[in-house]
């Protein structure tokens, strides 16, 4: 098997491209390489192929994510099979060209692009898919948590059982404009451009008798509790998918999926770096001096901290295990502790007779930055 190229280089856009990036580079190396334009040139069909595979993975949340953590190798021995999952360029591929691909997708390539083959008519069926931000404090993404949120979405109409028919379907007949095919089919210099038939919106069928419930759409919109489960050790802007709770499809179609964004709030006291938390801990001078034993917040409570005699502003004590746990599940990130030596703002009498008396006997040698800056005046 010859070796796969990376998909960000195949497209030609940075690791962190946004989606709207990603498909916009899609839609311009498909309409150079589309074998249409290029007839008989085997050369841009397996361009075509490859920029096409590279969309399927990087459009996708789920499969991106694997990608970007693994590799090809996130996909098994072989990589990505683009023979077989297509499931994210079916559901963009309208929303990306419009109707201008889809009789070469549906003929002239035939159902092994797609694992099937699923009629243009049916897979604009698909209901859409939701999208909702979720925000939850950094402390939740530590330990996991469950959350409900209100989604609304399109259902199956009751009435008519999604068909948009009083008589559930008996009522439809076939669409004058199109003869039942959904779509109006015209050539075009290159291209066999099939648009969606005005008249019946791509379905082939008018109804005759439309659901007063629904006015003929299949479909009403209704207000939903939703659990949704975060992982522990969930990274800020990731996406969890729902599969099956986005809308449902005009007329009896599948439902789309909801995607779940979720957002890490900004903690008072900890800082996230990948695994790890850091968190600054202000001590007095004599703690700093001498040493002391202090307690610290951890991410679930508190622990007890030896601080070592001398230590400096900067100086990190690091307490194994304490951090984030690792998305992939094996084992935790580290609590960093920061050390901050702050000076008092105001002293007692007593204090500053102390401190005075400290600073008559102190010796220069103890303090090696100072000795070292003054040496270079």
């Amino acid at each position: 098997m010859s070796e796969k190229k990376d998909y960000y280089e195949v497209l030609g856009v940075n690791k962190d491209a946004s989606i709207d990036e990603i498909k916009k580079a899609y839609r311009n190396l498909a309409l150079k390489y589309h074998p249409d334009r290029n007839p008989g040139n085997k050369e841009a069909e397996e361009k075509f192929k490859e920029v096409t595979e590279a969309y399927e993975v990087l459009s996708d949340p789920e499969k991106r994510k694997v990608y970007d953590q693994y590799g090809h190798a996130g996909f098994g021995p072989q990589g990505f099979d683009w023979t077989q999952d297509f499931s994210r360029v079916r559901m963009d591929f309208s929303d990306i060209f419009g109707d201008l691909f889809n009789t070469f997708f549906s003929d002239s390539f035939g159902a092994d692009w797609f694992g099937g083959g699923t009629s243009t008519r049916q897979r604009q069926n698909r209901g859409s898919d939701l999208e909702y931000r979720m925000y939850i404090t950094l402390k939740e993404a530590a330990t996991g948590t469950e959350k409900y949120i209100n989604v609304s979405r399109y259902d199956e109409c009751p009435v008519c059982k999604g068909t948009g028919s009083k008589s559930q379907g008996s009522g439809k007949k076939i669409c004058s404009n199109c003869q039942g095919k959904g779509q109006v089919v015209r050539s075009n210099g290159f291209f066999t451009v099939a648009t969606t038939c005005p008249k019946c919106k791509g379905e082939g069928e008018i109804i005759a008798d439309p659901c007063s419930n629904c006015r003929g759409t299949g479909r009403i919109r209704n207000m939903h509790r939703i659990l949704v489960k975060i992982p522990a050790g969930i990274e800020d802007g990731s996406s969890l998918r729902l599969k099956g709770q986005g809308d449902t499809g005009p007329y009896n179609g599948p439902k789309g999926d909801l995607y779940i964004t979720v957002f890490i709030e900004k903690d008072k006291i900890f800082e996230r770096v990948n695994s790890d938390i850091v968190c600054e801990v202000p001590i007095t001078i004599t703690q700093a001096i001498l040493g002391d034993e202090i307690e610290v917040p951890t991410l679930t409570g508190k622990v007890k901290v030896k601080i070592p005699p001398g230590a400096q502003t900067g100086t990190v004590l690091r307490l194994k295990n304490l951090g984030m746990p690792r998305v992939s599940g094996y084992g935790k990130g580290d609590l960093l502790i920061k050390i901050k030596v702050v000076v008092p703002e105001r002293l007692s009498r007593q204090e500053r007779q102390l401190y005075q008396q400290i600073k008559e006997i102190e010796s220069p040698d103890n303090y090696p930055e100072i000795k070292k800056f003054r040496n270079n005046l």
